[in-house]
């Protein structure tokens, strides 16, 4: 079994030698002894180290708390504090930087030896645990992907209508400033969006002329089918929510619940703006698609009445801006 690599970042050289010959003693690796924290940086990017045993006072402009911080959150290299700081507002400040351990000196040698291994098999376990959520994910993007597929092979009317609508969507959002993984969730939200209307008859979908109110109705029941099929799904998103509310508006006039206002989820707000840019702009079997200057002046208009007024304002810009195509 390969021997753990260790880092140790000390501006005492005494006491730097003796964590290094009792780290020797015990069969570990020392990658490296800095002094620094810029220096413990390099050289945990070039070394890339198991674990880095971390002293708080440090030469240099950086001390070990922003050191650490900047090592776990680059590198995901976890941190042993090694210091002879206690106090309270220490303590809190090396909290956030979420070290794997937090050794007062001076300290036996034992004490550092349980605390390097716990610290070793915790990194190791999380790394599993997030190797696993990832897989997890993987499926379950592959689950929805297949879902999407299923809809557009029985309707081939509305075929790349949910993969634009998620392609806008996830710009939107991006552009709106939200987190990676939060457009992500948008991403795959939109991507599924329509999956109730495998509910609705396709004569209905294709039909050349506008559906009769009874027959609308019908199809104003998709999003609470779509629902129903993804609820029991236990994804990291809100999916089936977004699903159940893309429809909804920002008065209340939408449907299927007439939420109204912040009721609304933010993802099923960016949703409903990309599904309707979407619609108009394309053509359908009962007419034919919207100019996008006409679409664009539609949601304009309706911006804060029927649509999310950040949302429509993204929108806009990566339009008239940044040149925003589907593909």
């Amino acid at each position: 079994m390969a021997k753990a690599r260790i880092m140790i970042v000390e501006d005492e050289m005494i006491v730097a030698g003796d964590i290094k010959k009792t780290l020797q003693d015990k069969e570990y690796e020392v990658s490296s002894v800095v002094s620094s924290g810029e220096e413990a940086i390099k050289k945990a990017e070039a070394d890339n180290p198991d674990l880095v045993l971390m002293d708080i006072v440090l030469k240099g402009e950086m001390d070990g708390i922003e050191t650490a911080k900047q090592i776990r959150s680059r590198f995901n290299i976890p941190v042993l504090y090694l210091t002879a700081y206690a106090d309270e507002k220490t303590l809190t400040r090396a909290k956030i930087t979420e070290p794997f351990g937090y050794i007062i000196k001076p300290f036996h040698e034992k004490e550092l030896y349980s605390n390097i291994e716990m610290a070793l098999y915790k990194h190791k376990t999380e790394r599993k645990l997030k190797e696993s959520y990832a897989r997890l994910k993987r499926t379950m993007e592959g689950i929805i992907d297949a879902m999407a597929m299923m809809l557009e092979l029985r309707n081939p009317f509305i075929a790349g209508h949910q993969h634009r609508v998620a392609q806008l969507a996830s710009a939107i959002a991006k552009e709106m400033g939200l987190p990676e993984d939060q457009i992500k969730g948008i991403h795959l939200a939109a991507t599924i969006h329509d999956v109730g209307l495998i509910n609705v008859p396709f004569e209905m979908l294709s039909k050349p002329r506008r559906l009769s109110g009874q027959e609308f109705d019908y199809f104003k029941i998709h999003p609470k089918v779509g629902y129903s099929i993804l609820k029991n799904i236990e994804f990291p998103w809100p999916i089936a929510q977004v699903v159940l509310q893309h429809h909804e508006r920002m008065d209340g006039s939408g449907y299927p619940q007439g939420l109204s206002g912040n009721d609304i989820l933010l993802e099923a707000r960016i949703v409903g703006v990309a599904d309707v840019v979407e619609a108009m702009s394309s053509q359908r079997p009962h007419r034919a698609a919207f100019s996008m200057d006409k679409v664009l002046e539609e949601i304009s208009k309706s911006r804060g009445i029927f649509y999310e007024p950040a949302a429509v304002d993204a929108c806009l810009k990566l339009f008239r801006e940044k040149g925003f195509k589907f593909e």
